[in-house]
């Protein structure tokens, strides 16, 4: 622990937070060698000393990395017996990941999302006794399952007694993207630090010879122990002295392998078993040991030596590097044996499961039926929620094929289960792999615009896409008609809203159901509403169903026409039903996109709390999932919910970075949205110069800030801006030029949008038809932003023209609408207006919404509704502790003391 001053003090700040109740988690990361995992046992040394804590440990091992949860089981094994603590949905869900039941699968479809908020709900649940360290070595090792399920936990820790430190090798490439965690980056030992620890390993050295050890190390701590554990620096220095260079990564393997050398020749080769064994259970290591004729004493030597440790039922080596290094260097066929006789050992303990894996390591040329038995796992894996390790056992399966049609069938169905997991990059490199093979032009078509959705150019997509449905409308046209659904959602995204409308017009030409057809008929008249409330909820029970069999996909044709409909409280609805679908399926993909609509539409309605909520949910995942497009969407939304509270800062913070993504992407709703915050933002500061700029972006033909969906919603914020910094007739000019595009939209939003934008521009004989029209748009009473808005500008108008009496009411309603929303710029400017006319100032009590935090808020609402904290928690992905705790919080800030008092109050 030399000269990690500044990250001790960290680490003990974090488990300080702990003890006092509050959670935290942190990434350490650095080179192999840099002293992480002496940080860890130094954390957990410092749990146990004062005021003791729990610990549980766990470290990714390179060779499990292929079986899903096998880090998560190492984890929770000592802490297995609090599982009866969780929900009954949860605690099955987790017995089956963690291969704790007798049957296969559960008798239910498990999701990655319903493991993951198992393993939270039971870390704080073993919390709950006093509280929790949890540490995690070579996270970059860690099977993905297992890596996601801790990563969902470590962002979602709240006012838990929990600390959480993930150490990460770099440069390794992760599973799961550790991007929203608080990092501490490690770096070599400064010069004077190394000296003091080569001198505490009696390594006394001239300053010469040390200066230039230090320089061919990096000052890597473990590189340096591990040299200083050598005879003697004579050792060393040779090598040192005719190259000026000492790898560090080879000089720290030699010197675990020169360990290992000291062993004899059993004791090498059990060693090699235990490096090959992926549990560290000591059962099968020393069973399959002596299927190779080892003799049981063969692992004591190896355990004096301190290079592992044997507790009875587990095997633990003294570091990862010593595992890898004696996997490594070993030659393959002693690799190969080792891995036969532990399967053979499994095989015989009647654990199939796990020995087809390590035959088909051992397995040096293609086997049909190992295979399609690792095919056959491939699909318990997923079922159990193990994903990630279904992607890897089916890139094995196509390794082992026979025949080149079945390894291409793998390689594609492993692309499609990454695509369904949120794993856009992985499927691109998948499909890379076949592309110069005789795979189905319709199927390459549909992987590169699936692949492009999620993660690339939307443009592309929609090429991609296009192409697709044409290639498979014929054959299958259901197949076509959702293909060019997601096509025409890409061309929106792409900024082109005729090619949005050609694909959706495509579906109308298909042999489709008379239900797709009306979904199709609902997307071309979304804004006019022409499909009903009733017919939007049958719409999912009878469209056909997708190819998985799901109906997640019919539940997304009605959220996206919702969308785009009249009716923001139904559509909210909708979204809602879609999302708990797509949570109980696992789809990470289709939650990440129903999760923009359902913060687009609460930005509408005013639900900000929930929307700036959800807006940071779908970041998250979109962080965790790859699905960069969305990631910059949801940045550009929280740029816009900080925009109208006026919180500048973090609105420009918001955009630049949704901007750094959305460019290169082509992302132009994105970018759209971000500028248009900006534009929101100077507006609501009284910049309306700088606001006209911005928004003229969205409106400028070619632009990567322009995007005619965007710019239509927008317009009446142009125009406002150009009125107000004294030039209208730009802002009078597009309006002329738009009108003629959207005459068809006859949808009250877009009414209400004309009419507010005409009596801007109008002279004072025309402008109170205008402002009338608009307020009396039925639309508005959806949209309290927009309606106040409308209000704000009639009451000016009435008191320009000194109509101070007409013009009070109307600036009260803004005033007291803004406050509620929560949007001070414009409350201010309202209040001031208000005072100007002679009017009174509204009561100044705040909304009991207002009060709480969007967690808050929500945890409220459903405790008001009668749902327990259990179900609380099972919904929200939170610990029932953490539900109690914001609800604690909750209550004086409400002036209450019971929830049965929740149920009188207004939390909407």
């Amino acid at each position: 622990m030399h000269g990690r001053h500044r990250e001790r003090e960290t680490i003990a700040r974090l488990l300080a937070d702990a003890r006092g109740g509050r959670s935290g988690a942190l990434v350490l990361r650095g080179e192999a060698g840099i002293g992480k995992s002496s940080l860890l046992r130094h954390a957990a040394e410092s749990a146990a000393a004062s005021g003791p804590m729990r610990v549980l440990a766990c470290a990714g091992v390179d060779s499990e990395v292929e079986h899903a949860f096998s880090g998560l089981l190492g984890l929770l094994r000592p802490v297995l017996d609090h599982l009866d603590a969780l929900p009954g949905v949860q605690a099955e869900a987790l017995r089956g990941a963690l291969g704790l039941t007798d049957s296969a699968a559960p008798d239910f479809p498990v999701s990655d999302f319903l493991v993951s908020a198992a393993v939270l709900t039971l870390l704080a649940a073993v919390a709950a006794d006093r509280p929790l360290l949890v540490t995690v070595d070579d996270v970059q090792w860690l099977d993905r399952a297992s890596a996601a399920a801790l990563l969902f936990a470590a962002r979602r820790l709240a006012d838990e007694p929990i600390a959480m430190l993930l150490a990460v090798r770099e440069p390794e490439p992760l599973p799961v993207n550790t991007a929203g965690l608080s990092e501490l980056v490690l770096y070599g030992l400064p010069p004077e630090d190394a000296a003091r620890l080569l001198d505490a390993h009696g390594w006394t050295l001239p300053a010469r010879q040390r200066d230039a050890l230090f320089t061919a190390t990096g000052g890597n701590p473990l590189a340096l122990i591990e040299l200083a554990r050598l005879d003697g620096p004579d050792r060393a220095m040779p090598d040192l002295a005719m190259t000026r260079t000492l790898p560090v990564s080879a000089r720290v393997r030699a010197a675990f392998l020169r360990q290992v050398e000291g062993l004899s020749a059993d004791g090498r080769a059990v060693l090699l078993v235990a490096a090959a064994e992926e549990t560290g259970d000591a059962g099968t290591v020393l069973g399959a040991a002596a299927r190779l004729g080892l003799p049981a004493d063969a692992l004591d030597p190896a355990e004096r030596s301190g290079l592992v440790e044997l507790n009875g039922i587990e095997i633990r080596f003294r570091h990862p590097l010593i595992r890898s290094a004696v996997y490594a260097d070993a030659p393959f066929e002693h690799r190969r044996a080792a891995h036969l006789a532990i399967a053979a050992h499994l095989s015989a303990t009647g654990k199939d499961g796990q020995a087809i894996w390590h035959r088909a390591v051992a397995t040096t040329a293609p086997d049909e039926k190992i295979a399609a038995e690792l095919e056959h796992s491939a699909d318990a894996a997923r079922r159990r929620g193990g994903a990630a390790a279904a992607i890897s056992v089916l890139q094995h399966a196509a390794r082992l094929s026979e025949s080149p049609a079945d390894r291409r069938q793998r390689t594609v169905t492993a692309a499609f289960v990454a695509l369904d997991a949120g794993r856009p990059g992985l499927a691109r490199t998948l499909v890379d792999q076949v592309m110069a093979e005789p795979v189905p032009a319709v199927t390459l078509a549909q992987l590169n615009g699936i692949i492009e959705l999620y993660g690339g150019d939307p443009a592309i997509a929609y090429s991609h896409l296009m192409r697709c449905a044409e290639l498979m409308s014929s054959a299958e046209p259901e197949e076509a008609a959702w293909t060019l659904l997601l096509a025409g959602g890409s061309a929106l995204h792409a900024g082109d809203m005729e090619a949005a409308l050609l694909a959706t017009r495509r579906i109308t030409d298909l042999d489709c159901s008379p239900a797709t057809l009306r979904a199709a008929a609902g997307l071309l008249g979304g804004f006019e509403g022409v499909i009903t409330g009733a017919e939007l909820w049958e719409l999912p029970g009878i469209l056909p169903r997708g190819r998985g069999g799901g109906d997640e996909r019919q539940w997304m044709w009605a959220t996206v026409i919702g969308w785009m409909g009249p009716d923001d409280h139904q559509a909210l609805r909708l979204a809602e039903a879609t999302g708990r679908r797509a949570r109980a399926e696992g789809s990470a993909a289709l939650l990440t996109e129903v999760l923009f609509y359902q913060a687009d539409i609460e930005f509408r309605l005013g639900h900000w709390a929930e929307g700036t909520a959800h807006a940071e949910e779908g970041l998250r995942f979109s962080y965790e999932t790859g699905q960069r497009g969305w990631t910059a969407n949801f940045l550009a939304q929280s740029a816009r919910f900080a925009a109208v509270r006026g919180e500048a800062a973090a609105c420009r913070r918001y955009a630049r970075q949704a901007l750094e993504i959305a460019f290169p992407l082509r992302e132009r709703i994105a970018a759209a949205t971000a500028t248009g915050a900006l534009g929101l933002l100077a507006l609501g500061e009284g910049a309306s110069a700088e606001a006209f700029a911005e928004l003229m972006r969205l409106f400028e033909r070619g632009s990567p800030h322009s995007n005619d969906f965007v710019a239509l919603a927008m317009l009446p914020d142009l125009v406002e801006a150009a009125v107000r910094a004294g030039d209208p007739e730009p802002a009078r000019r597009i309006v002329q030029a738009v009108e003629p595009r959207t005459g068809a939209v006859r949808g009250p939003m877009a009414q209400g949008g004309k009419h507010r934008s005409h009596a801007m521009l109008a002279d004072d004989a025309h402008a109170e038809s205008h402002y009338r029209s608009a307020l009396a748009n039925c639309g508005l009473d959806q949209r309290p932003f927009d309606r106040a808005r409308t209000e704000l500008l009639y009451g000016e108008w009435l008191h320009r023209n000194h109509r101070r009496t007409e013009a009070q009411p109307m600036l009260r309603a803004a005033s007291e609408t803004f406050d509620t929303l929560g949007a001070q710029p414009w409350a201010r400017r309202a209040l001031a207006r208000l005072r100007a006319a002679g009017g009174t100032p509204p009561r100044p009590d705040r909304p009991v919404a207002a009060l709480l935090s969007p967690q808050e808020l929500e945890v409220s609402r459903l405790a008001a509704k009668g749902l327990s904290n259990r179900e609380i928690g099972d919904r929200m992905h939170l610990s029932p502790r953490t539900v109690g705790s914001h609800l604690y919080r909750a209550f004086p800030k409400l002036g209450i003391s019971t929830r049965a008092e929740l149920r009188d109050l207004d939390l909407d």
